[in-house]
């Protein structure tokens, strides 16, 4: 199954705005943040605390994944 990462404010770290990963059927959130730390080793360990959005909803490491998913890479913000 083939799945959209969308990087939003990692995109300079990762190279690219996107990138699609063909994942095996059954694949969790947590399998692809491991991909996605092997790839774009430059992101990580920064993005080890995004938020993760599967289809516009948060995302758990053990959420599963379908074909033709888009995850957003959000970036944590603080302040006060």
């Amino acid at each position: 199954m083939k799945v959209t990462v969308k990087f939003f404010s990692y995109a300079k770290l990762a190279g690219g705005s996107e990138a699609e990963f063909e994942l095996p059927e059954g694949a969790t959130l947590a399998r692809l943040t491991g991909l996605l730390a092997q790839r774009y080793p430059g992101i990580f360990p920064v993005a080890e605390r995004a938020i993760y959005l599967v289809n516009h909803r948060t995302g758990t490491p053990d959420t599963s994944l379908k074909d033709g998913d888009q995850i957003l890479m959000l970036q944590v913000l603080g302040g006060g």
